[in-house]
């Protein structure tokens, strides 16, 4: 293995190719294996694609995104959300090109990727021990009143700490280069979604529908 020094200032942030370089003694064999990673990245990122495409088309159509009448169509002809999965695609893409300018940045992003989908477990679980979990008493399974609460209790302190440790800087001192700015982004991103509930989305969105029959306008 490199020392990890040199891990650190792998080019791009992107350790990998590096450690497949130094490990197989080839630039030749470390290109190989890197393009197998490419690869299944990239065959990866269609089914990501994919869900994350029915995602958008799901909140637009419940009215709850900006230009929701456009993102909500679906295509006639190949029964697919088009202009949905266009605006995923996009995303998708200038993510991609922010590591080209910056690492650090990058790396904020698929952090705050993790953060939030932590915090989307957290959200509900606290929701539920609000109120006392009232609505998962009539479930068909249960771990108990006593123990479902500890290991809500439980989860939501991991949460906690899964927040604190991706929003660590990955090295002492803390530079501008160094910092770890995801949950500053995170922090936008929630702002950003409040702010938008507040003006608008809370006029029209209605929460999802309760049937899976619904015909969109």
């Amino acid at each position: 293995m490199p020392p990890w020094r040199e891990l650190i200032d792998a080019p791009y942030g992107q350790a990998l190719p590096s450690v497949y370089v130094k490990v197989m003694d080839s630039k030749d064999a470390g290109f190989v294996l890197t393009l197998l990673i490419l690869i299944l990245t990239a065959l990866s990122c269609v089914s990501v694609l994919t869900a994350v495409s029915r995602v958008t088309w799901a909140f637009a159509r419940d009215r709850a995104l900006p230009f929701s009448r456009v993102f909500s169509q679906v295509n006639s002809k190949t029964g697919t959300p088009v202009y949905a999965t266009a605006l995923a695609a996009t995303i998708m893409g200038l993510l991609g090109i922010i590591n080209l300018g910056s690492s650090a940045a990058f790396t904020a992003f698929i952090s705050v990727g993790v953060m939030g989908l932590a915090l989307s477990y957290a959200v509900p679980i606290a929701i539920s021990l609000w109120f006392k979990r009232k609505e998962v008493e009539q479930a068909r399974w249960s771990c108990g009143k006593k123990s479902g609460t500890f290991v809500n209790l439980v989860s939501l302190a991991w949460v906690a700490l899964e927040l604190v440790l991706f929003s660590m800087p990955s090295t002492l001192p803390v530079t501008p280069e160094s910092m770890n700015y995801a949950i500053v982004v995170l922090t936008g991103f929630m702002s950003l979604s409040i702010l938008w509930y507040i003006i608008h989305a809370h006029k029209v969105y209605k929460g999802p529908p309760a049937a899976a029959a619904i015909i969109v306008e």
